[in-house]
Parts: structure tokens; sequence; C-alpha cells
């Protein structure tokens, strides 16, 4: 398939879980809570396929670091002090108990709502260095997809608004994370929303 053809295969096919996903290699799009598409990716290096990329650096990675969804979902209840993209301040605000906690939460909301596309390319099909061929070729699909299905591109990409009524669902059902992110939500409003403007 061409660069067009993987495109629209990433739009079409249907959204998986981001759980048992397989170890092998390729191209893959982000969905976001409202299944819309938010980025597109390759899997760049020979120790880390699907599995390891997207489902467990993009989901449970640092903020800050080109880890999509972690990133996106750095917000509200969800939020932990990320020194890339936050002020000092809220660091000595937060309880470092209450931000792991806010993380947990998070992956959690990432894990039962967000969502993958991937077509797996084989290497054995490919000539020469089988990675640059994959990171040319997500540059290429990247270049026709709309701005809508780039948002989550770089690493100082603004946080997503937090889905209040998701994420009050999810806390009915993790009750022994909402003080923590109760908390972490006070400290994210004082510190980095309203903030915001200061800090650009």
């Amino acid at each position: 398939m061409n660069s067009r053809e993987l495109l629209e295969k990433l739009k079409n096919d249907a959204p998986q879980l981001l759980t048992n996903l397989p170890d092998t290699f390729g191209i893959y799009a982000l969905w976001d809570h409202e299944e819309n598409i938010r980025y597109i990716g390759c899997t760049p290096k020979a120790t880390e396929g699907f599995r390891i990329r997207v489902g467990n650096k993009h989901v449970t990675g640092s903020e800050g670091r080109s880890h999509k969804f972690s990133q996106a979902y750095c917000t509200g209840r969800m939020w932990r002090y990320c020194k890339k993209l936050d002020p000092v301040a809220a660091l000595n605000a937060q309880d470092p108990n209450d931000a792991k906690l806010a993380k947990k939460l998070r992956t959690l909301f990432i894990r039962k709502y967000c969502r993958i596309t991937y077509v797996e390319i084989p290497s054995k099909e490919r000539e020469g260095n089988y990675f640059a061929f994959l990171t040319n070729l997500e540059s290429q699909i990247q270049s026709l997809a709309p701005a809508s299905m780039r948002l989550w591109e770089g690493i100082g990409f603004s946080p997503m608004e937090e889905p209040i009524s998701i994420v009050d669902a999810l806390l009915e059902q993790h009750s022994s994370l909402r003080e923590a992110a109760e908390k972490q939500a006070a400290i994210y409003r004082k510190y980095v929303r309203l903030g915001e403007s200061a800090i650009a």
C-alpha cells in the first residue's frame, strides 16, 4: 500500500483498545475519547513494537516527552506536574502521592476510552534501513492528513479539556482515587489553567 492508501486504512479500520497490542512494527493512528484521530506515528526502533510504543509509552509515559496520550490527558483531575509545561509553584503545591494517583486515573481513562488503528508492515518486504523507511512513511502520511489529525504532534502541544462527565463516571468506579484527583485539579486550576497566559 502507498501512503494515501495507508492513511485511508488508518481512518476506516475499526479502532481497537490499547491493550493486547502486538510486538510487530508499522504505522498507527491514535484516537481520542471522542473517536477522533489526533496523531499518526510509526514504530521507530527495533525495541518498540506497537505494544511498547503505544500500549506502554504513549499511554503511561511521562508528559512533555512525546508520549501522546499521557500529554493530551494531563489535565484537570488527571493532571500532575510536568516541568516542561507548568510553573514551578505547582510542583511545590502537589503531594507526590496525589500526583501518582492522578496519573493512575489518567491511565485508567486512556485505556478505557481511547483507541488505536494500525497497519503492520513486515520488515522482510523492505530493503535497506527498515526503520528509516517507516519514519519516512510516517512523514508522508502525516503530510496527507488534515490538521485535525495532527493536533498531538511535537512535545509542546496543549492538553485537552478535562472530559468532566466521563471522569466523574470513572471515579464512581474507582472512588479511592477521588480525593487525590480533586486536590490535583485544584492545583491545576490555580497554577496551570489560570496561569497559561503568563506561561506563554
